[in-house]
């Protein structure tokens, strides 16, 4: 299907669909509930950024967490609806990416917070579960090693994203169309748009480190027991 002709049969469909994804898209759960449960402002917190990663930073794993999984299902709400809503399994599919992208988008410039959202990283990877699920199950593995082995989440984030445009294209062009391709293009290049400034970080060897292995390994447990180990001994000296 051409862009002409799926614009042509659907247009009030897809005017509707963008709508209210966009809405859904533009609820931002780290302000949520860094207001709610922390009654602070995550906006105000660490590096300012209304995301996963930031909310991990300052709050915690759990917090994090809770975040990423809020912020997933902003994308696999309405691209799944999509899916079961169009009878045509090939217009179900490409209305979900059509979704996707429009979640993703208000995520990243919510009209709710002055247009000051995140970067759009778990939206699009709840997208990608509708609309690729195997794929998205094989990239799983591999993106956490990344992200432990590099511990920056920004480079998991940029290497998803420039990894889905790629195999879109090479691999899924035929099986998904031309359409659905450009729609999940024009995600992760807002994804990779909104990391901008940690592109420069990392260009130039700024980027500051997650944590994310400190705390699984719990490495900072460790070494405030070892601290709280040896003032204890040097008490006992005394």
């Amino acid at each position: 299907m051409t862009f002409k002709h799926f614009f042509q049969d659907y247009w009030w469909q897809l005017i509707l669909v963008a709508a209210i994804s966009y809405l859904i898209g533009c609820v931002n759960y780290a302000v949520v509930f860094s207001k709610a449960i922390k009654h602070e402002d995550i906006r105000s917190l660490g590096s300012k950024n209304a995301g996963t990663t930031n909310m991990f930073r300052v709050f915690g794993l759990r917090m994090g967490a809770l975040t990423f999984l809020c912020d997933a299902l902003k994308g696999v709400i309405p691209s799944l609806v999509c899916r079961f809503l169009f009878a045509d399994a090939d217009v179900a599919l490409t209305f979900a990416y059509w979704a996707g992208l429009f979640a993703v988008i208000g995520h990243i410039f919510p009209v709710f917070y002055n247009w000051w959202g995140g970067k759009g990283v778990a939206t699009s990877i709840g997208v990608c579960f509708v609309v690729q699920p195997l794929l998205s199950l094989y990239c799983v593995l591999p993106l956490f090693l990344l992200v432990f082995v590099v511990d920056r989440m920004s480079v998991m984030s940029l290497t998803l994203a420039a990894f889905m445009i790629v195999w879109h294209w090479a691999v899924l062009a035929k099986s998904v169309g031309v359409v659905a391709c450009t729609f999940v293009t024009v995600m992760f290049a807002l994804v990779i748009l909104a990391h901008r400034g940690n592109i420069l970080r990392i260009v130039t060897g700024k980027e500051p480190k997650t944590g994310l292995r400190r705390k699984l390994l719990r490495i900072d447990k460790r070494e405030a027991k070892a601290r709280l180990q040896e003032e204890q001994n040097s008490e006992k000296d005394k």
